[in-house]
């Protein structure tokens, strides 16, 4: 995987945090090829497509959700209920927006699809058994949260 995308995508990553859930990052060492499964309940999605498709996914477990949701709402954690996907959704679809902002100064233009969240307990995303990942771990507070990036084609 291109040293470049991952640089991006976590470039892309503090900067949404920083901006939108006013919280640094502290970053893990990336695991390539998805080693270590995070732990999560919920998952959010966003696809691209270009001279490179796949996902940009973002996990988190529902106490590091609530935390975002509260931050970005000016609530406190407690008190979030059913904001969770649309907070969720728009911090994934931020993340894979940047991200695309960050290669198309390269010149490589990609279009990306509406978010998608599931929520759940302890599952992860398996796409494609031919695609490349690698998975960025992050730590916010007392929090674990990651973002993947999934490759199914590059050209």
């Amino acid at each position: 995987m291109s040293e470049a995308l991952v640089t991006k995508l976590v470039e892309a990553t503090h900067e949404v945090f920083e901006t939108m859930v006013f919280q640094t990052l502290d970053q893990g060492e990336p695991l390539p090829d998805a080693q270590g499964a995070p732990k999560s309940n919920v998952v959010g999605t966003v696809g691209f497509a270009g001279s490179a498709s796949g996902l940009v996914a973002f996990y988190s477990t529902l106490d590091a959700a609530k935390a975002i949701t509260g931050a970005m709402l000016g609530m406190e954690p407690g008190e979030v209920n059913g904001e969770i996907p649309d907070a969720i959704g728009e911090i994934t679809n931020m993340i894979a927006g940047s991200f695309r902002t960050k290669m198309a100064t390269e010149g490589d233009a990609w279009a990306i699809s509406v978010p998608t969240v599931t929520m759940g307990s302890d599952f992860y995303i398996k796409p494609f058994s031919n695609g490349r990942r690698i998975l960025l771990p992050f730590r916010m507070n007392d929090n674990d949260v990651y973002v993947e990036l999934i490759l199914t084609k590059q050209r």
